[in-house]
Order: structure tokens, then C-alpha cells, then sequence
């Protein structure tokens, strides 16, 4: 492990704006990732938050500002990030408001897209292609010198936990950014969210051959996903996903179609072509976004055909309270009412219609599933999918910046102390399988005050204070003597030594 602990991000987009920014609106066009950090076309491009942004999300949980640039990843020791390739979906941006100029004048304002980009997502014949160009984009500064702050600095895609170790040696160098040949170094582990990217999932029914084919092109790429997501927000004809999408984007968009529902035999096809690692090149699952129906249907093939080999991953992810799939009551209720969302009703297209915003959130017996299969989970930083709707109102309101954090980190502390004492309670170890998983920059509402990943060194010493005060009760909260750990033994799990020692094991 490195002398010099730094932190760690399961899932983000670094990606997301600067590839869209990258977008003329040339036909056949290959963006371009600029040399110049200035460029918003850059990952680098430093764009911190405005009192006014700050105000904007505050009020309508809208995020104009990069939260995951590489800078402000450089400003806060964020050194390994996974980050998930492959386009939001066009039906995202092919809704009610239409594809008129009103559509992408809203959307741009919410995703800070643009309109070519957004143009060129509602306008997608090939996902395929549109994640090659994506990956090409990453690729192009791959290793890439850059100075900013009289310092210099690069990112290297990892393609195996050795290169994660060769590159955090090379941060320890006492000249590193001193010289262009030895900048400081972040790493980036490629994984892709959703496996629309394999060119299905568009209005006419895809090219099984097509996309088996891209399946095994997938594998078979020196820079490869390490692991990716299913389904995303939409169906792709391969398995069904979760509602995700609430308030005025759920009213706007509608992910009716597969929604629920489980693998399809073209998506079983794709799994084995993944899963298969008679060549050493497997792809790992992240059951995020996956139906409840499909993680089920998961759960079963790996326990018939993978006995022990292959981990629950899930890069993105929250309790939500409940002890499995169809209850509705949390067996650890104190802390599990403020997860669990009320059902809610809608009408579309005459019928109305239930919609659980729980089952995109992960069941205890779920949890313990993954800790048992010596999987993780990255705690993801969105205040829409942290705690309810309730238990944001009752958040204590301040302003003073230090007590904002306090009450606001709470959220997350609530989601480690769930998770510890359901592990505790079943005999498990209980702090070391939960890590950080953000998906800043990909279209979150923040924790108010923890913004970007520059906060990252706020957030976790408030999560050490709850920690610290929760553990000095008595008698001691948790019942098994491994679990009794101190308050900075526990955030360094979280935000460090949890990642990187799954990393250690299966990358």
C-alpha cells in the first residue's frame, strides 16, 4: 500500500462535459481534446461552483459547474478514479419538451451539454461509434504532459492494479512536478455505464450479430471497461432497468418501456461473451441500475456458474432501507426511514401507474450479498438518491459554512452507520466494503457545501466527527470485536483503503 494515503472515486465523469464541449457540430466529426487546461473542452478545466451556481443548486437542484475535473481531483489528493465511459441515452434528451430549440435551450442549461452535443445525441443512429470517439477523446490525453500552478501534471489509464502501483511510486518521488518527465500523476480506470454502447437500444430494434460483435471488440481492447453497467435509464434490449429518473426530468422523460423486467436472451448472450475469462480479459457487472427483476436473475447465474469468482460491484449506489425486494418496512427503522421513498403515482398515457424509487436503490440482503462475495460498494454523492424526501426537509438549516457541512454530512454518515450495523448484526465485518462512488459530473445534485471533489477533505473530517460520536457510546454500538475500530480507522477505510484493497484483488 502507498506511504501517502490519497483519495479514491469508485464512479464519476471527468468525461461527461469535456467531450460534449469537444462537440462543433461538424458533420464526421472527431473531437478534438485540447492541449489548453483553459479549454472547456479540457478535463482539466477548472470551473468552480459561483456564489450564484452555489444559489442555483440550492433552489433547483441544478449543477451548472464541473464537479470532477481533474484539476479540482489534483486540489484535493483525489489520485485513482474509475471513470464511466458511453453517452446518456438520446431518449434523455428526446423528451416532452421535444427536439425544438425551447428542448435544448432547457436541457443545455441542466447538463451544461450544449446544443451540438445535445444535437448530436438526439440524433444518434450508432452508440458504438459514439463511444469509440469518446474513448479516442480520453485516449488523445493519455499521458500527456500538462502545467498548471508552475507544477506538472498528466492522467494514465490503468489497466491493472500494477499500473495503479507504478503510478502512485511515481507521486512519491521527491521531484515529481518539478519536471515534465515527472509530473504528478492521476490514474483512470475506464469503466462504462450502460451497455447501450454495444449499439442497441435506439428506436428500431438493434443487430443481435452487430452487437455480439462489439461485445467481443469490447474484450478485446488494450484499454478496456474494468467492469459496466447493464442498463442505464432506458431500455437497450439486453436487460431491464430501474426508474431513476424523478420530479420535473421524470415528468419530462418516460423510461416505461423494459422497465422492470429481466435479461433478455440477446442480454444473457452478452453476459456469457463478458463473464467468459477463458482469455484473462473478463468484464465485471455493476448491478447499478439493473432492475430488481434482473439483479435477481444475476445473483443466480453467478451463484450457478461462478461460484466464488466473480464480486457484486456496485460503483454507485445507496441503501434504501428495507430488508429485501417488495417490503417496504426497514428492520432498522431509525436509521432506515430516512431511505425509503413513498410510492408514487402518475398517468401515462391514460393509465396510471406506480413508480418505486427504492428499487434503483440496493436491499439489505442485497448488501450482504455483495460483502459475501467480496464485492463494493461506492457511496453515491446525490442528495436525491441519499436520504428522502423527509429526512431532507428535516435537515437542521444554517449560515455558517462548518455547520452546513456537519448537517450535511450527516447523510452520508447515516448510510456507513446503516450498512455497519447490518454487517455487524450478521457477523461480518462492517467497515470494509463501503467506499466512495460520487458520480459528480454526472448530472447529481451535490451534498450542499461538498460541491465538487475539492470537498472531499471536508467530507471526510465531518464523517470522522459522526464517527467519532457514535463510536463513544456505551455500550459499544457494534457487537462483534472486529467491528469495534476507531473513528479514523473507519474514514480511511471509506475513502481510501476500501478501494484499493478490492483493487489488489480483482483488477
Amino acid at each position: 500500500m502507498p506511504q501517502q494515503s490519497f483519495f479514491i472515486d469508485l464512479h464519476c465523469h471527468p468525461n461527461y462535459k469535456s467531450f460534449a464541449r469537444a462537440h462543433t457540430g461538424g458533420k464526421n466529426e472527431k473531437p478534438e481534446h485540447p492541449a489548453s487546461t483553459s479549454q472547456p473542452a479540457s478535463v482539466w478545466f477548472y470551473d468552480p461552483p459561483t456564489v450564484g451556481d452555489k444559489l442555483l443548486n440550492y433552489f433547483l437542484s441544478i449543477t451548472k459547474f464541473r464537479q470532477a475535473n481533474l484539476t479540482a481531483a489534483h486540489y484535493a489528493n483525489l489520485r485513482v478514479i474509475v471513470i464511466g465511459l458511453g453517452c446518456v441515452e438520446k431518449f434523455f434528451f428526446r423528451n416532452k419538451l421535444g427536439t425544438a430549440l425551447i428542448g435544448d435551450l432547457v436541457n443545455d442549461f441542466v447538463a451544461g451539454f450544449r446544443k451540438p452535443r445535445i444535437d448530436a445525441i438526439q440524433n444518434m443512429e450508432n452508440y458504438w461509434n459514439d463511444f469509440l470517439l469518446e474513448k479516442d477523446f480520453m485516449e488523445q490525453g493519455h499521458n500527456r504532459v500538462i502545467k498548471m500552478d508552475g507544477q506538472f501534471h498528466t492522467y494514465k489509464i490503468a489497466c491493472s492494479f500494477n499500473d495503479l502501483i507504478v503510478h502512485s511510486q511515481e507521486n512519491e518521488d521527491l521531484e515529481v512536478g518539478r519536471f515534465p518527465t515527472k509530473p504528478f500523476v492521476t490514474s483512470i480506470i475506464y469503466s462504462s455505464e450502460g451497455l447501450h454502447i454495444l449499439n442497441c437500444g435506439l428506436e428500431k430494434p438493434c443487430d443481435s450479430k452487430a452487437v455480439l460483435k462489439n461485445a467481443r471488440a469490447l474484450k478485446a481492447m488494450t484499454y478496456r471497461p474494468w467492469f459496466v453497467t447493464f442498463s442505464h435509464h432506458f431500455y437497450n434490449e439486453l436487460a431491464g432497468h430501474s426508474r431513476s429518473l424523478r420530479k420535473q426530468v421524470g415528468k419530462l422523460t418516460n423510461q416505461e418501456e423494459g422497465l422492470n423486467t429481466g435479461f433478455t436472451p440477446l442480454g444473457l448472450k452478452v453476459l456469457n461473451i463478458l463473464l467468459d475469462n477463458k482469455d484473462g480479459k473478463r468484464i465485471f457487472i455493476d448491478v447499478k441500475h439493473l432492475s430488481p427483476q434482473s439483479r435477481k436473475e444475476y445473483y443466480a447465474i453467478l451463484d450457478k456458474d461462478y461460484p466464488g469468482e466473480i464480486p457484486v460491484i456496485i460503483s454507485h449506489g445507496v441503501c434504501n432501507g428495507m430488508p429485501t425486494h417488495g417490503s417496504f418496512v426497514s428492520d432498522n427503522y431509525d436509521l432506515g426511514k430516512n431511505f425509503i421513498n413513498e410510492l408514487e403515482y402518475d398517468i401515462v398515457n391514460g393509465v396510471r401507474i406506480e413508480k418505486d424509487y427504492n428499487e434503483i436503490n440496493f436491499y439489505d440482503d442485497e448488501i450482504l450479498r455483495m460483502v459475501r462475495s467480496g464485492g463494493i460498494m461506492g457511496l453515491q454523492l446525490d442528495e436525491r438518491r441519499i436520504a428522502n424526501d423527509d429526512a431532507l426537509k428535516k435537515v437542521k438549516k444554517s449560515v455558517w459554512k462548518n455547520k452546513i457541512m456537519h448537517y450535511r454530512s450527516e447523510l452520508v454518515w447515516r448510510q456507513i452507520q446503516y450498512m455497519a450495523e447490518l454487517l455487524d448484526k450478521n457477523g461480518l465485518y462492517a467497515w470494509g466494503n463501503l467506499a466512495i462512488g460520487s458520480d459528480y459530473d454526472g448530472m447529481v445534485d451535490p451534498l450542499n457545501s461538498f460541491w465538487t471533489v475539492e470537498e472531499f477533505d471536508d467530507l471526510m473530517q465531518f464523517v470522522e466527527r459522526h464517527a467519532w460520536e457514535y463510536l463513544k457510546k456505551t455500550p459499544h454500538p457494534m457487537q462483534q470485536s472486529q467491528n469495534q475500530i476507531t473513528a479514523d480507522k473507519i474514514v480511511e477505510n471509506f475513502f481510501y483503503k476500501n478501494s484499493w484493497d478490492f483493487f489488489s484483488k480483482w483488477f
